[in-house]
């Protein structure tokens, strides 16, 4: 059973940015983590931005799925455009368009954990799925009343606010993107020294068996003789 969160309509270019703002304050309320925050914020403006530019407007309805573990927020983003040409080559990765048609639909796919498509003369509907974290508390009805309350009277930013946030969006990731790659270097050498440590090993053995050998040798001359 579906519970609805919050629906937001698409009539105007800042609606982009309300729907990238609610869908991050969404993400937060759920247990989504930062990262993860980001990335449903980036999959639904990246659809939601399809379908002002190219069906003039359209509705995201975000909703929460499930009465056990695990939970998924769905968010569903419909349009009455003229639908998707060649959607299955678009979906293949080898559409190329000059009006970048397209790479919003696979870049979402790439950040979500599953989006599901329909689309046709008459319109669009995508819809993104994201499992909630298996460390989130699971969202009963009273938690979920009280996350409705708080998207209520929560209001979104302006422009303004929404463009610093994904400036630090930006500096969590760079900052994230190099401690992991301090982590692989520090791993790599780590392999290193126990690759060394194996070579030793190993021509440790080769030296003892080669002793053992000579050794033989010795003793089955000595019986011979």
């Amino acid at each position: 059973m579906n519970k609805s969160l919050l629906t937001v309509a698409i009539r105007y270019e800042q609606d982009v940015v309300i729907a990238r703002q609610r869908a991050r304050q969404i993400a937060a309320l759920l247990g989504f983590e930062g990262q993860d925050q980001t990335r449903i914020a980036t999959a639904v403006s990246e659809i939601v931005r399809n379908a002002f530019r190219y069906a003039k407007g359209g509705r995201v309805e975000f909703t929460l799925e499930g009465q056990s573990a695990p939970q998924l927020l769905l968010m569903r983003i419909h349009d009455q455009g003229p639908g998707i040409p060649d959607l299955a080559h678009v979906m293949s990765g080898n559409y190329r368009s000059s009006t970048g048609m397209g790479m919003g639909i696979l870049g979402a796919h790439r950040l979500m954990d599953q989006v599901e498509i329909k689309s046709s003369s008459s319109g669009t509907d995508v819809l993104l799925k994201m499992i909630l974290p298996a460390r989130a508390p699971f969202v009963d009805t009273p938690a979920f009343n009280q996350i409705v309350r708080e998207l209520t009277s929560k209001a979104p930013a302006g422009a303004l606010e929404e463009v610093q946030e994904q400036n630090r969006e930006l500096v969590r990731t760079l900052a994230e993107l190099r401690e992991r790659q301090s982590e692989l270097l520090h791993l790599n050498r780590e392999l290193e020294d126990t690759n060394r440590g194996v070579v030793a090993l190993y021509a440790e053995l080769d030296e003892k068996a080669d002793h053992l050998r000579r050794a033989d040798e010795t003793k089955s001359r000595f019986l011979s003789t």
